[in-house]
């Protein structure tokens, strides 16, 4: 860990230390490089791609305006998914990398919103922060976020 007395690290399910400021820590190259000498390749990169939510049938046009959709009143509004074994494996799927989320919502000061995930473990990334000073009126209009917290 980087600065251990920052307040911002958290632990993963898997217990692990995770920071929005220094990631997973320092790397050490020295204990990469010994593990690499007896290291056991892995199946070939997989991906899941899931359907997409779409909150009261909200949709964003290619004249970039929005449709339908659903208000996200101060409290927030929730979505979930269900990602089952079965589904994992028939995707190839064995371990989790990280997670690309894009959204498209409208709001007249982006800088109000916050997009997170929450995982089954209780393991939360927020993906876009409040910022007091982004008052763009464009929300976020495709946007894709990512995390590797939930290594």
């Amino acid at each position: 860990m980087i600065n251990a007395d920052d307040p911002d690290w958290e632990a993963t399910a898997k217990g692990r230390k995770y920071s929005y400021k220094y990631g997973f820590g320092v790397l050490d190259g020295y204990a990469f490089v010994k593990a690499a000498e007896n290291w056991d390749l892995v199946k070939p990169q997989a991906w899941l791609e899931t359907k997409t939510i779409q909150l009261n049938n909200g949709t964003f046009g290619a004249d970039k305006k929005y449709i339908g959709g659903e208000f996200i009143s101060a409290g927030g509004i929730e979505s979930k998914m269900s990602i089952t074994k079965e589904l994992l494996a028939e995707n190839n799927f064995e371990a989790l990398e990280h997670i690309n989320v894009r959204v498209w919502i409208d709001h007249k000061t982006r800088g109000e919103v916050e997009v997170e995930i929450i995982s089954p473990n209780g393991i939360k990334s927020v993906l876009g922060g409040a910022r007091a000073g982004d008052r763009d009126s464009s929300g976020y209009p495709g946007w894709t976020f990512m995390s590797v917290k939930h290594w």
